[in-house]
């Protein structure tokens, strides 16, 4: 199987999965966050709609085809962070956390926010341990209350 992405300016980006045997699945992710899935018979045909997902439910099927998806113990924690504020906060360089490790920094201590990833460049630092430097220019994928990103911005300013 071969993937090909493309960007589509304007409308966001398309993945374009060929397998050998024929065929091709098509993911369209829009730039406001919808996903989009297609099949085409062959690279000639058009494409045939096939059922569009919410970030959350390509999240599931993602993990089905990774093999991680596992039900949750208790029906309480399914879908606990379904609707969990996640933001993406850029760390300017003189913000107090640039150079610093996020040990060193305290952020979840301090504020009530977790990091769940750093974006550096084209990189992305997944579940950062706690000796992770935090560098001018990375872009933190946070998770956290509206209470704790209130937190976070008095942090960052002081």
């Amino acid at each position: 199987m071969r993937v090909f992405e493309t960007e589509l300016p304007g409308v966001g980006r398309r993945y374009t999965a060929s397998f050998p045997d024929g065929g091709q699945f098509v993911i369209l992710h829009h730039n406001d966050g919808r996903r989009r899935t297609y099949w085409r018979g062959d690279a000639a045909a058009d494409s045939e709609p096939l059922f569009e997902l919410t970030e959350s439910q390509a999240r599931k099927v993602a993990e089905l085809f990774d093999g991680s998806y596992f039900t949750p113990v208790s029906e309480d924690l399914d879908d606990a962070f379904e609707n969990a504020p996640i933001r993406w906060i850029e760390v300017d360089a003189d913000a107090p956390v640039a150079g610093r490790s996020l040990r060193e920094t305290r952020l979840r201590s301090e504020t009530g926010v977790s990091v769940l990833a750093i974006r550096r460049g084209d990189d992305l630092l997944a579940n950062p341990g706690p000796d992770t430097e935090i560098r001018a220019g990375d872009t933190l994928v946070a998770v956290g209350t509206e209470e704790a990103y209130d937190e976070l911005d008095r942090y960052l300013s002081g």
